[in-house]
């Protein structure tokens, strides 16, 4: 079971192009740290097709007259299993808003969890995040091929707000707790931040959260993980320092 939307992605970079979506094995080019495509602060949210656990067909327009908040996610993503409990309290602060989590292509595979071959796979995939993680929010599941990941950016652990008229009050390449109560509370303006930096980023992930979250995936994952962090802390640094440089993120 796959989606097709006729949306227009913005056009990859060459070091995307290098791995395929669903790639099999963690490597630091399956990302480009320093892009962020997708919809910016003030413009249209996209109106993608996602599924829910019951198979019944979610858009986006759907949520029209509230506040969203739409987090990416996968089982073996320890950058989004560090905000389940701060994303709770921010449901339990803020009642009025709509909180989504959108299940995407995991970003650690291996070979306890791998990577899907099909859309079931990423159905069954999903629903970890509730028995493993204890996750209470509405999570509905991404086609097979990532047609909303791409649309939106394509990182593993994305956050977007939308307003109830449906433009993006805020995004940020890498969901963080504080950015997303900020731009709650201050919702009379937009928030055009969208770089959460390395120091964010690694201040709330501990050592446990990350070791049992590549473990989901296998030791393979938690190989890749190790490998690839001095590759990962220097693509961080030059994303932030082109951040500071441009004041935005490519698209």
């Amino acid at each position: 079971m796959t989606q097709k939307t006729d949306v227009a992605y913005v056009a990859e970079t060459d070091m995307k192009q290098a791995a395929p979506y669903l790639y099999p094995r963690f490597k630091p080019r399956n990302y480009d740290y320093s892009a962020f495509g997708g919809p910016r602060a003030g413009e249209p949210a996209i109106d993608m097709p996602l599924t829910d656990f019951s198979g019944k067909q979610v858009r986006l327009s759907g949520f029209r007259g509230k506040w969203v908040v739409l987090e990416t996610a996968s089982a073996t993503c320890s950058m989004y299993t560090k905000n389940i409990p701060g994303m709770k309290e921010l449901n339990r602060e803020f009642p009025d808003v709509e909180f989504l989590v959108v299940y995407v292509r995991e970003a650690h595979p291996g070979e306890r969890l791998g990577q899907h071959q099909t859309f079931d796979d990423k159905k069954s995939a999903a629903s970890l995040l509730k028995s493993r993680y204890q996750e209470n929010r509405r999570i509905l599941i991404d086609s097979l091929e990532g047609d909303m990941h791409r649309a939106y950016g394509s990182m593993p652990n994305i956050v977007y707000i939308v307003n109830p008229e449906g433009i993006v009050h805020y995004r940020c390449n890498w969901a963080i707790i504080d950015g997303v109560r900020k731009a709650l509370m201050e919702r009379d303006h937009l928030h055009t931040e969208e770089n959460a930096d390395m120091m964010k980023l690694w201040k709330d992930r501990s050592t446990w959260n990350s070791l049992r979250t590549m473990w989901t995936g296998g030791l393979l994952a938690l190989w890749d993980f190790i490998l690839a962090v001095p590759y990962m802390i220097r693509r961080h640094k030059e994303a932030d320092k082109a951040y500071e440089q441009e004041g935005q993120l490519r698209t």
